[in-house]
């Protein structure tokens, strides 16, 4: 089962990492920045659409950000 409030702290971090803020992420996925902030909440997921989106922008996997693998990239560990 997909934990939204992991995948809310993963996308959140993989943003900072990205030295993006909400606005600019939002804007390069053509969202607003309030449905960014609920994805990064765990009070909403992105569709399957927008994720692969998000995926390609931040450069992680599909599994990581589900929290279906615990490594950003492969071969990385994910620092807690």
């Amino acid at each position: 089962m997909i934990d939204c409030v992991k995948m809310g702290k993963r996308i959140a971090k993989l943003r900072r990492e990205a030295g993006l803020t909400q606005d600019q992420m939002a804007d390069k996925l053509f969202v607003t920045r309030q449905l960014v902030s609920k994805w990064e909440q765990g009070l909403g997921v992105p569709t399957v659409e927008m994720l692969l989106n998000l995926c390609e922008l931040l450069h992680t996997s599909f599994e990581y950000v589900l929290g279906l693998d615990d490594a950003p990239d492969k071969g990385q560990k994910e620092e807690l």
